[in-house]
């Protein structure tokens, strides 16, 4: 049966195939971040991930979804039967309010119990919290006057309700992609496209009082101009969207009025450092360069990190920095792709993906 007890012996049947692995093998492929259909920003299903990963050699994965568990209803149909190879390690990724790391921070857990009433208390808090944060997301919309230009000139309904209606014909959740993917059916009702709705954004940007806000969205939107060319496909791109309308360094909490109506929501009632459970370890996900000193800090004041996550999106100048903090603070190495989609784009360089048997053995306690 899909419960408690059966997750419970999953898991430690999965811990002594790794030990078993680790006593062959001087070195294991792993990839401890992968995102299924069941994260809101996930473009591949569980058979995808599993066929990819066997196909490019892996001894061991982690199914990490952002705020989800729901894949593992999926997985169990697969696993109940017999176990995979590579070897999947159940998994979560966590999303933590934390304004010090300087936006949101992700924190992942292995080994969970998808069944157990602690994660599942604290994956319904963030599902919840992201329904805040639609709400605020909306309210926001009413203050970017680059958004209430086009929707008035184009005579365009949004609506909170409307919203909520289209998360439920398409069983999505509240997400920044869900939202602007909202946006953009509205949009291309009346054929606008993203590259008016980024001319409007510049127009008003000009006219923005902080001098900072202006400098953090001008450098954004010449970047984005240089990403995406104008075709048939940007014209409609919801990521494009999304990527002008929630500038990261952006948030209106940030500032005083006047408001400039950024989507970018960072703290909305989710899961703080203090708040997440205290019995599945902790992995710090993705950190970057310019926030290993919150990194180290936070790392010292929760004591269930066990270790950081070298991503190979990380760009490291100097990679010294991050292998200090984990000797320092005696914490294990993970690797991961933050890998999305079944594109194989993160796959090219299989060496990364390498670790040291003894070393990963730790994670299997």
């Amino acid at each position: 049966m899909n419960n408690y007890e059966f997750w419970e012996n999953y898991n430690n049947l999965v811990r002594e195939e790794i030990k078993k692995l680790c006593s062959k093998k001087d070195k294991l492929s792993i990839d401890l971040h992968i995102h299924s259909n069941y994260s809101s920003d996930g473009k591949q299903n569980l058979n995808q991930i599993l066929q990819t990963t066997k196909e490019k050699g892996f001894d061991v994965i982690a199914i990490t979804d952002h705020d989800s568990i729901d894949v593992y209803d999926e997985l169990y149909n697969i696993v109940s039967k017999t176990l995979t190879y590579p070897l999947i390690i159940p998994g979560i990724e966590f999303t933590i309010d934390n304004k010090e790391y300087g936006n949101q921070c992700h924190l992942l857990q292995l080994f969970i119990n998808p069944k157990d009433q602690i994660i599942q208390k604290d994956v319904l808090k963030n599902y919840e919290a992201m329904f805040n944060r639609s709400k605020k997301q909306f309210e926001r919309l009413k203050q970017n006057l680059a958004i209430q230009e086009l929707i008035k000139s184009n005579n365009i309904y949004l609506s909170y309700n409307e919203y909520k209606k289209y998360l439920m014909e398409n069983e999505y959740i509240p997400e920044y992609d869900t939202l602007c993917s909202y946006l953009i059916e509205k949009f291309k009702k009346k054929g606008i496209t993203t590259f008016n709705v980024l001319e409007k954004l510049e127009k008003y940007n000009k006219e923005d009082c902080f001098e900072d806000r202006k400098k953090y969205k001008t450098k954004r939107y010449a970047k984005l101009r240089e990403k995406y060319s104008i075709n048939d496909n940007n014209k409609y791109n919801a990521r494009f969207l999304l990527s002008m309308l929630a500038v990261r360094e952006v948030d209106d909490d940030w500032w005083p009025k006047p408001a400039c109506g950024s989507l970018s929501v960072n703290s909305y009632g989710q899961l703080k450092i203090d708040e997440i459970n205290n019995k599945y370890d902790i992995y710090f996900a993705h950190p970057t360069e310019k926030s290993l000193k919150v990194v180290d800090k936070i790392v010292k004041s929760k004591k269930n990190i066990k270790g950081l996550e070298l991503n190979i999106r990380n760009d490291y100048r100097n990679i010294e920095s991050f292998y200090k903090i984990l000797k320092e603070n005696k914490l294990i190495e993970i690797k991961g792709s933050d890998s999305h989609d079944a594109s194989l784009q993160f796959y090219k360089n299989m060496n990364f993906f390498m670790i040291d048997s003894k070393e990963f053995e730790k994670i299997a306690h």
